[in-house]
């Protein structure tokens, strides 16, 4: 093979790679900031009777979670007034800490975001100059996709058997402090959001995320067959 067609090859592969974070994180800080959806989850797996703050106070409650992690609110914090006309401030400070640790999660994200785009562009602009080679370019597009792919059905599989042990690992290498393991006795956060809750935001990620990667694999595949000729 010559240093051409390697050359065309690995621009496939990083292509595909770099489409794939570029979704993931796109899928992250689209669902992680979007309020319809994380009132339809907390309304499922967070009941009023489960977390002990009124119905009537979701909406805003979820409104200021995901402008929070969204960058348009700064401080995390909910207060009400009870029934007994008492102001309750909602979270304590460990709690407002664990969240300030999970925004920095989500900056990140959007900064991992612009630099994929970025990559696509100037891989993009490769591409171009290596259309002669264009076969090979969808062949290492493929390649990597069904890389990826398989990366990601492993962490399904790891997923079902054992959610929980896959959510204390990701915790475990995302913090480098213990206050994501909070108390539903005493910490409201974890009452919002128990573990079932996880459960389906990464059901309905790793999904999207999934059928999106087996998509631009379908389309790597078909072109380099159309190619071919």
């Amino acid at each position: 093979m010559t240093p051409r067609k390697l050359l065309a090859a690995l621009c496939g592969i990083l292509l595909s790679l770099a489409s794939a974070l570029a979704l993931l994180a796109f899928l992250l800080d689209g669902m992680g900031g979007s309020a319809p959806l994380m009132h339809a989850l907390m309304q499922r797996h967070a009941p009023p009777e489960a977390t002990g703050l009124p119905q009537e106070h979701y909406p805003a409650m979820v409104e200021m979670i995901t402008d929070y992690l969204s960058g348009r609110e700064q401080d995390f914090q909910f207060s009400f007034t009870d029934g007994e006309g008492v102001q309750r401030q909602c979270f304590h400070s460990h709690e407002q800490q664990h969240m300030a640790d999970v925004k920095a999660l989500f900056d990140l994200c959007r900064g991992v975001l612009l630099l994929s785009v970025l990559a696509l562009l100037a891989l993009g602009g490769g591409a171009y100059t290596l259309r002669d080679q264009r076969r090979r370019i969808a062949q290492g597009f493929l390649a990597g996709a069904l890389g990826v792919l398989l990366v990601v059905a492993v962490l399904v599989v790891w997923g079902v058997a054992d959610f929980e042990g896959l959510f204390v690992l990701f915790h475990r290498l995302s913090f480098s402090n213990d206050l994501w393991q909070l108390d539903p006795q005493t910490d409201l956060l974890i009452r919002l959001m128990p573990l079932n809750f996880f459960i389906h935001y990464a059901a309905l990620l790793g999904g999207t995320w999934l059928g999106g990667l087996a998509l631009l694999a379908l389309a790597a595949r078909h072109l380099s067959k159309r190619w071919k000729r």
